[in-house]
């Protein structure tokens, strides 16, 4: 299931543009980030970043790049799912 810490990963990880940067942005190992990522891309089925030993920066794939155009109305989504969830939310 697709959530809000796993898609701050991913942002954080585009955005920041390293791995590196992004598990420190973030207060995480690179592995707990790296774990994340890949979360996320077995939960929507492809592959968002390019992995290699020779990789040192963040670079999307071409679906990663058309997932990362769509972030911020997934993130609106899943931030009205909080909200929905919340225990403060009265009906």
């Amino acid at each position: 299931m697709m959530n809000i810490e796993l898609m701050n990963a991913f942002l954080s990880a585009v955005r920041s543009g390293s791995m590196p940067a992004a598990a420190g942005f973030l207060g995480v190992s690179q592995i707990c980030l790296s774990e994340r990522l890949q979360m996320l891309e077995n939960n929507i089925g492809f592959t968002l970043i390019q992995r290699g030993r020779n990789i040192r920066s963040v670079i999307l794939t071409e679906k990663g790049q058309q997932f990362y155009t769509l972030s911020p109305k997934i993130m609106a989504v899943l931030y009205e799912v909080e909200n929905i969830k919340s225990p403060l939310r009265k009906e």
